[in-house]
């Protein structure tokens, strides 16, 4: 079973276009709190491709 990824990629844009705002105008811990979001929805979106990988090749 292959899991969603679209809606992570999604958030990824969506989360990193905040950070990038809030850094530009000014608004710094708002923006490294959007920044670590963004890392570990990217974090999640590798673990979620090395497990659809793990199951295609060994398919139980």
């Amino acid at each position: 079973m292959t899991t969603p990824k679209y809606i992570d990629i999604a958030l990824i844009i969506f989360l990193g276009y905040f950070a990038i705002d809030r850094f530009s105008k000014g608004q710094t811990g708002i923006a490294i709190m959007f920044t670590v979001l963004s890392l570990m929805n990217i974090f999640v979106l590798i673990m979620k491709i090395k497990q659809d990988k793990k199951q295609v090749k060994d398919p139980k």
